[in-house]
């Protein structure tokens, strides 16, 4: 794909189909990730690929978490929404309304109880790539983690995979430190569903919103 098209072109997606993911594209994927730019070249992502009996079991286990209503204690954790500045909230309103019309299509619960079951099962998704970095160097390598992410988002979509970024599911990163070889004394920021879009899922196709360039960019001469 051209540039421009793989970067209008990712969304984040949530209804998969069922056909694998070969490991060795995954590996391709990932190998082209660690080029993405980190601080004085620190590289300080680090990340697990969830696959098989593993993902499973790491599904099983936040359900679990869920059902109980354990409080959420994330490694990188957001400022509760009734602080945020009055665009942000009207942003995540206009999405949702979209989101909440595209399940409805699909004749699906658009309710929050059933988005976090779908999110709990990682929208069907075969992969699931948690990524995280030495605690030592946070909180400045959030930072280049995310670059990594995106990166690796952008070469996902570019070999017709899709993904979707999901900080709720680690949401109990001790469930994952425990789950995950040498994931202790890390900070996990995210999990990422990977794998073969629906694209007949209304889900997967509507319009989502931009802020205009004017309301984002300051010119300074």
């Amino acid at each position: 794909m051209e540039s421009e098209d793989v970067i209008r072109g990712r969304r984040s997606i949530r209804a998969y189909t069922t056909e694998p993911v070969a490991d060795d594209l995954v590996r391709d994927i990932l190998d082209q990730a660690r080029w993405a730019p980190s601080s004085q070249n620190t590289q300080p992502w680090r990340v697990w690929v969830l696959t098989g009996d593993a993902l499973e079991r790491f599904k099983a286990a936040f359900k679990v978490a869920v059902a109980r209503e354990e409080a959420e204690t994330p490694d990188l954790a957001w400022s509760p929404p009734e602080d945020w500045p009055a665009a942000f909230p009207a942003r995540v309103a206009e999405n949702l309304e979209r989101r909440t019309r595209a399940l409805e299509a699909s004749d699906e619960d658009p309710g929050p109880a059933a988005s976090l079951a779908r999110m709990a099962d990682c929208f069907g998704a075969p992969v699931l790539l948690v990524v995280g970095f030495d605690g030592a160097l946070a909180p400045a390598a959030a930072y280049d983690v995310g670059s990594f992410v995106q990166t690796m988002c952008l070469a996902a979509h570019d070999r017709g995979l899709g993904t979707c970024q999901c900080a709720t599911l680690t949401g109990y990163p001790g469930l994952l430190r425990d789950l995950l070889p040498g994931a202790h004394g890390t900070r996990l920021v995210v999990a990422v569903t990977l794998g073969w879009p629906d694209r007949e899922a209304p889900i997967n196709i509507y319009r989502r919103p931009r802020a205009p360039l004017e309301e984002l960019v300051g010119w300074v001469s």
